[in-house]
């Protein structure tokens, strides 16, 4: 039986959704990378916030490979009193236990059980790479995982064909759902044929789920 959902989606089947893609900041997880302070040091995250991810100059090409994290920690070096090994060293130790919401990644772990591809697709920095998805398990949940820095670009209309590629069998926009918070990308992946849902926390992402039957391919 074939199910057709309407709500902010549009209409929509699920049962031919092939795959889930998935947003990580604010989507997946809610929580704040470099959470670990160096002993002594006060305003760790207000300085690292202020001079790093509120400085378009610093954080935009951070995320698209162009910085790494040994130069972010070299530009911190001027703030605290600490040599640039170890506040790298720190900041790695701050993405080593995030905090995740668990009604996006129960839902990405049902979808993987039923069979349908999951991908994470994420504007994201080295550091994503080397410290978050093997700490958090993060390539064992999804098939595919493209971060903005290991492609030198944050636009998601462009990584999100990449996923979809390296993915294969068929798989598209057209039999595709994307969840992420915000309003631009999910709009973008409409405009290019998808399915997306604008996350806006875990209990409307709940609600929604209770009025569809993910579990109904036939």
């Amino acid at each position: 039986m074939h199910w057709e959902v309407r709500d902010q989606l549009g209409t929509f089947d699920p049962a031919q959704i092939k795959c889930v893609v998935f947003d990580f900041g604010y989507t997946l997880s809610p929580d704040y990378y470099f959470k670990i302070a160096p002993r002594g040091i006060s305003q760790w995250q207000a300085v690292i916030q202020k001079v790093i991810f509120e400085e378009p100059s610093v954080v935009i090409p951070w995320m698209r490979g162009e910085l790494t994290s040994l130069d972010i920690a070299g530009i911190l070096s001027d703030h605290f009193p600490l040599d640039i090994q170890t506040i790298a060293k720190t900041m790695e130790k701050g993405c080593q236990n995030l905090n995740f919401n668990q009604a996006v990644w129960d839902f990405a772990v049902a979808r993987k059980a039923d069979g349908r591809k999951t991908a994470l697709v994420t504007d994201n920095m080295d550091v994503f790479t080397k410290v978050v998805i093997p700490a958090h398990g993060l390539d064992a949940l999804f098939d595919v995982i493209i971060n903005s820095a290991d492609f030198h670009e944050i636009r998601k209309e462009v990584l999100w064909p990449i996923a979809f590629e390296r993915l294969g069998g068929g798989t598209g926009y057209a039999n595709s759902l994307l969840i992420e918070d915000g309003e631009s990308e999910p709009a973008k992946f409409r405009a290019s044929g998808g399915t997306a849902y604008q996350y806006q926390g875990d209990e409307l992402f709940l609600d929604w789920l209770k009025t569809i039957p993910w579990s109904d391919r036939s």
